[in-house]
């Protein structure tokens, strides 16, 4: 039998992050060889190679680039390092992947998009909500004819004290580009490309506030965002989205519930009577404990998509582009907080 082609793929960085919740997903991606790892730090470098199986180790990427033939190469960093390293590995003819943000600002975030496009090549940035079991599951709900088109989304984040990071001197600033950025590219995922937001930003403290953000997309539907770092002393996030259609909703409560009122019940032959249903998905501890880095949570949904594209298999579901418009959005959101106006998002 002849062996399933894998991509050869460089992994830079070997931090707490990319340590906990990418590389132990990358054994149940058969399309995935991990062929070396890279970190500044030559002993989480041996670590990692040691416990994830890469053939080799550096602490040097242009050593790595230049030794090594890859089919794709993984950055996972700070943005400012995405942007950095990134570039290098385009340079060496790779497409990449890169955290999010995947950079620190949307000009620079821009850049590195058109800097792959004039290479010829193309990135992805590791928006792992895309490619959760629940989101995909509402996603599907409100692509099916009975759903209708997609008039309202509301959405509502909360974690604890957030700080300043990268550089970024406002807390709340740094909340919309390290953190929430998530939550404009979900939105997007359902309803597609935000016209306009106005934004409204209620600081406590420097590290506790909140923003109540309504958003206008081009499709005609409208949204609501309560997005905020005030619900806990610690960091504890908590997540609900929900979609309005026609004579129906989903919503998702913190990417592992899911609740659907359908206009119709979507199941031939059975009519349950009276006027209201709601059809749940809810998955038991014991299913998400042995489901979090095959899919629950998107880590290794997000890989995979990268090494199949890798070998021509697929297209990115979030690229370097997406990357880009939403931290547009984010400092659309900024503008408008800091204005008291409504601020025009002009698009990639």
């Amino acid at each position: 039998m002849e062996e399933k082609k894998r991509a050869r793929i460089g992994f830079v960085g070997c931090g707490n992050h990319a340590t906990s919740s990418l590389y132990p997903a990358i054994h149940l991606i058969p399309e995935f060889h991990l062929v070396a790892v890279c970190d500044l730090k030559q002993e989480l470098a041996e670590r990692n190679a040691r416990i994830f199986g890469a053939e080799k180790w550096y602490t040097d990427v242009s050593r790595m680039l230049k030794e090594e033939k890859l089919d794709g190469a993984i950055v996972v960093g700070t943005p400012q390092m995405h942007c950095e390293v990134g570039k290098q590995c385009i340079d060496a003819g790779l497409p990449i992947f890169v955290e999010k943000p995947s950079a620190v600002s949307y000009k620079d975030a821009l850049a590195l998009a058109e800097y792959a496009r004039k290479k010829g090549l193309w990135g992805s940035v590791a928006y792992m909500k895309r490619y959760s079991v629940c989101y995909n599951l509402a996603k599907t709900i409100t692509e099916r004819e009975e759903f209708g088109k997609i008039s309202e989304v509301e959405t509502r984040f909360s974690n604890g004290p957030y700080p300043s990071i990268w550089g970024i001197k406002e807390n709340a600033r740094a909340f919309l580009i390290g953190q929430v950025v998530h939550i404009f590219n979900l939105v997007r995922f359902f309803a597609g490309e935000v016209e306009e937001v106005y934004a409204r930003l209620n600081s406590v403290t420097a590290d506790r506030f909140g923003y109540a953000i309504t958003a206008g997309f081009k499709s005609g539907a409208v949204g609501v965002m309560n997005l905020n770092a005030l619900e806990s002393t610690e960091w504890k996030v908590s997540e609900r989205l929900a979609v309005s259609g026609y004579d129906c909703w989903v919503e998702v409560e913190d990417m592992i519930h899911l609740r659907y009122h359908p206009g119709i019940v979507p199941i031939p032959g059975f009519s349950p009577g009276g006027r209201e249903q709601t059809i749940e998905w809810r998955p038991d501890w014991t299913e998400l404990m042995a489901t979090k880095a095959e899919g629950a949570f998107g880590y290794k949904g997000e890989l995979e998509n990268f090494a199949r594209s890798c070998l021509g298999l697929d297209k990115p579901k979030a690229d370097l582009f997406d990357g880009a418009k939403d931290l547009e959005i984010a400092e659309a959101v900024w503008e408008s907080a800091t204005t008291g106006r409504p601020v025009k998002v002009k698009g990639v």
